[in-house]
């Protein structure tokens, strides 16, 4: 039998013509590239006009513009102060208010990919894998989307949360603690991630006096809007008033459980059922990644699989949870499907669902608008929800076995 011979390469892996080896250059050339077409694309959507902008956004900005900053002492909104005050900034450009607001939203797009990417670093230390985190992470569609095209604000609050995750993994505690108060002083869903909180209290990682930052942040960013004559009882409890609108139906376009038992059957039972179930399953979920604490090390991979794992329970088992919502965590799952490649399927999959359902809302008047059926989306989201799990209780024999 003849011997079989070496094939020889097709190219030589020798240097690249103009940059030569120089890893830098390249990296910084993919993230201009990466910041030059995420922004062509968001100037191409920016001038479409959501619901969301008619119903809601438009007639709080002709208020701000009638009444100036006195209009926050009244109760025609319902988000938190902090965004307001965003949208005090975009009430002056007239016209071209909806831009305005769109563009802060963008703006913080730019912070969000910045933050991906340095948690990555942080992660890694590796430029690289940083650069192409930033670059993935801001051109993914339904970040371009939020902001570009819906005008919504959860850019804003996911930029902190992840600032907050940043510096869990520096090990600074006090600063972290700031970006989680920043993050829940403009948005409620920022709490879907506080039994991550309470749990790296409990190990140790945050100490007890940094928590009162959270209350602390919030109670001042409401202070400007009392200041102005908005009752002080009427701002502590606007999240709380947030939870009492949308329960005439089990969800609000996030594909999760209750499409699969029927967005509208017993709404009336469900909605204090389902959050009380929540509760259970992600009080389960903690301790049982307690249990396994006890025997592996939390590094910054495993921390990011509890992030994201805790947040997909959350949205899956809670009631009234908009298609918006998994904002924060298709982020994390961008990372880690950087991370770890073998799994970059699931934010890909993922970031697919929640675009069908914002496409879903963009043509809402559409005939046959719906190509996938919502239950069918669902249980796809259970399918990676029960994946995931399953990833982050074997995080340290898959770590093993990508090793070998």
């Amino acid at each position: 039998m003849e011997k079989m011979t070496e094939e020889a390469p097709l190219f030589s892996n020798g240097p690249l013509r103009f940059f030569g080896d120089k890893k830098r250059i390249i990296n910084i050339i993919m993230l201009v590239m990466a910041f030059l077409f995420g922004m062509l694309i968001r100037k191409h959507f920016i001038w479409f006009v959501s619901r969301d902008w008619t119903i809601w956004f438009e007639p709080w900005m002709d208020e701000i513009a009638a009444k100036g900053a006195a209009s926050l002492a009244e109760d025609f909104y319902d988000y938190a102060p902090s965004y307001m005050y965003l949208l005090l900034i975009a009430a002056k450009f007239g016209d071209y208010s909806m831009i305005a607001m769109k563009l802060i939203s963008v703006c913080f797009d730019v912070v969000v990919a910045v933050a991906a990417g340095l948690i990555l670093y942080e992660a890694k230390k590796s430029e690289t894998l940083a650069a192409i985190g930033c670059s993935v992470v801001f051109l993914t569609p339904t970040v371009i989307s939020n902001s570009a095209m819906w005008g919504q604000c959860d850019s804003i609050y996911t930029s902190f949360l992840l600032m907050t995750v940043l510096f869990l993994l520096k090990d600074k505690s006090r600063i972290a603690m700031i970006f989680y108060g920043i993050a829940f002083a403009f948005k409620l869903q920022s709490l879907f991630w506080a039994p991550v909180i309470i749990l790296l209290w409990l190990y140790k990682k945050i100490k007890s006096v940094d928590l009162l930052w959270i209350p602390g942040i919030y109670v001042l960013s409401i202070i400007p809007a009392w200041i102005l004559g908005r009752p002080i009882g009427e701002l502590l409890g606007i999240y709380f008033a947030q939870t009492g609108v949308d329960t005439n139906r089990l969800s609000m376009k996030y594909p999760n459980i209750y499409y699969i038992i029927g967005e509208l059957y017993l709404p009336d039972w469900y909605s204090t059922g389902g959050k009380l179930f929540a509760l259970g399953v992600m009080l389960l979920f903690m301790m049982a990644v307690v249990h396994k604490l006890m025997h592996t090390r939390l590094t910054s991979e495993l921390l990011l699989f509890i992030f994201y794992t805790q947040g997909a329970l959350a949205l899956y088992f809670l009631p009234q949870m908009h298609e918006r919502y998994g904002y924060f965590i298709e982020i994390i799952g961008v990372l880690i499907g950087i991370l770890c490649i073998r799994l970059f399927w699931v934010p890909v999959v993922h970031v697919l669902i929640t675009f069908l359902t914002y496409s879903y809302y963009y043509n809402y008047n559409q005939p046959g608008r719906i190509i996938i059926p919502y239950p069918v989306l669902a249980i796809a989201m259970l399918g990676i929800l029960l994946f995931m799990t399953y990833q982050t209780f074997t995080y340290q024999k898959n770590k093993e076995n990508d090793g070998r």
